[in-house]
């Protein structure tokens, strides 16, 4: 990249910034004191869900959804990476979530791809990531267990078929909750 590239993008930068704190302003919302409570996966389960629009700049193109959240506001904030970035005051912190996130989907995918051991009816198990993880099948419903947590619903429904309980074994066995929580320490 050349010097006048670099201008030229850096003042891209700086036009957008202030485009997002100049949205905070209006709002009434304070413009630091951010952090991130939570991240969300729009395509998690559907590769050709439509993507999420960021509450702030109102790019229509988020995968990740950042959940802001400040003393201050009301309300949480549902943003794209670089919007999440400003607001905390920090866009590399954002980015590696956000990367982090990418790698759980890529994680997910061959999760799902490897043969589970089934040495007895009603009951499944493979390792993972060093995790023993279970799935168990009583009268048509499924429970799943990992890393001493159990899971007998998904997304608020009952499970009823394996997939599902894979599905369920995976959050589990790799939580969100593991990303948000070691930005925020």
């Amino acid at each position: 990249m050349n010097a006048a590239d670099r201008e030229v993008k850096h003042r891209a930068d700086k036009a957008f910034y202030a485009r997002c704190i100049r949205q905070l302003k209006e709002w009434g919302a304070p413009t630091d004191g951010w952090r991130c409570i939570g991240i969300n996966d729009v395509r998690e389960d559907d590769r050709d869900a439509p993507l999420s629009s960021c509450e702030l700049c109102g790019c229509a193109h988020v995968r990740y959804e950042h959940i802001m959240d400040n003393d201050l506001y009301f309300e949480p904030v549902t943003v794209g990476c670089i919007c999440a970035g400003i607001m905390e005051g920090n866009v590399l912190a954002a980015e590696e979530r956000e990367r982090q996130m990418a790698n759980r989907a890529k994680r997910k995918r061959n999760f799902l791809k490897h043969k589970w051991q089934h040495p007895w009816r009603g009951y499944w198990r493979r390792v993972y990531r060093g995790r023993e993880v279970e799935i168990f099948e009583s009268g048509g419903r499924y429970t799943a267990r990992a890393g001493g947590r159990a899971a007998s619903r998904y997304k608020g429904r009952p499970i009823t078929d394996f997939y599902s309980a894979i599905y369920a074994a995976f959050n589990l066995a790799d939580p969100v909750e593991d990303i948000v929580c070691e930005r925020n320490r």
